[in-house]
């Protein structure tokens, strides 16, 4: 310490605990300059004003302002600034609060699925042979869809649903999330080089103001869960199980079959850890 009112650099340092390396970059960027500089040494010296303005500028870096901000602050003289800088403050924390809660929210949610992905999990497990088969009654749900003859398979339908997703963008629309792929083929016979399939999505919205967007039907669905890859071999083993199901329960199908995709590749990387539900809408079977 040079005398009362002059204090070196490290002397603020330890005082204010900051770092010198953050007192020396406040002061080549303008910030907080030390009231005087050594013309020989280059030794920066500071005053008592100027400590209280490093405490200053570390309290209101805790209130998350930028060091520009703070320029602008101290730059200003009386209260009125002051308020005002602290109100747009608290504004834009409540955003932010409000944008941090909205995704604890989804957080949440992604644990609650894994967790009844889970159980899922173990449901299949206990079936024994993998596959668990239930009959649900379905509301009807909003899609996008993108309907046309194509390749089946993985690669190509990655392609179809990204283009679906640039669509839903484009047009300022949410998916709910899960991707589907609709058959307008006997399963059991489609050719998978050529085959008229509709890839589609879920939608948060209820609007059909778009041409790609349509309502699925609801109603009552014979459903078969199980884990793996999507395929010919599985998709086709699956559908016998649930036509059997059906003859045995005096069931018939009534519309396309429905691939859903509980978790799929936007999701996890592993494809035998995939989780599918094939939906076949069907009716009872009148008997005289």
């Amino acid at each position: 310490m040079i005398n009362d009112q002059s204090y070196t650099i490290g002397h603020v340092s330890r005082i204010c605990g900051v770092s010198v390396q953050t007192l020396r970059y406040y002061d080549n960027v303008g910030l907080l300059c030390p009231s005087r500089t050594d013309p020989f040494t280059h030794y920066r010296y500071y005053s008592n004003m100027d400590i209280l303005l490093v405490k200053i500028v570390r309290d209101l870096k805790s209130l998350r302002f930028s060091l520009e901000e703070i320029g602008s602050i101290l730059k200003q003289s009386g209260l009125d600034g002051l308020t005002a800088a602290l109100k747009s403050k608290k504004q834009e924390t409540l955003e932010e609060i409000e944008r941090l809660q909205q995704v604890y929210a989804s957080i949440e949610n992604r644990i609650g699925q894994l967790d009844s992905l889970r159980d899922l999990n173990e449901k299949l497990d206990f079936e024994g042979e993998g596959v668990l088969i239930e009959l649900k009654q379905l509301s009807d749900r909003i899609i996008a869809f993108e309907r046309r003859r194509a390749v089946c398979g993985m690669e190509a339908s990655v392609v179809r649903f990204t283009h679906l997703f640039d669509q839903l963008e484009k047009h300022g629309l949410t998916a709910q999330g899960q991707l589907m792929s609709i058959y307008h083929e006997n399963l059991l016979t489609f050719d998978r080089t050529d085959s008229d399939i509709e890839v589609s999505i879920l939608l948060s919205s209820d609007s059909l103001e778009n041409p790609f967007i349509r309502t699925l039907t609801g109603g009552y669905y014979i459903t078969a869960t199980y884990s793996g890859p999507p395929n010919e071999e599985s998709c086709k083993k699956v559908y016998r199980d649930l036509l059997s199901w059906m003859g045995q329960h005096g069931y018939t199908e009534c519309g396309p079959a429905v691939e859903l995709y509980v978790v799929d590749l936007s999701q996890i990387r592993d494809p035998g850890e995939f989780i599918v539900e094939l939906q076949v809408p069907v009716e009872k079977v009148l008997t005289l």
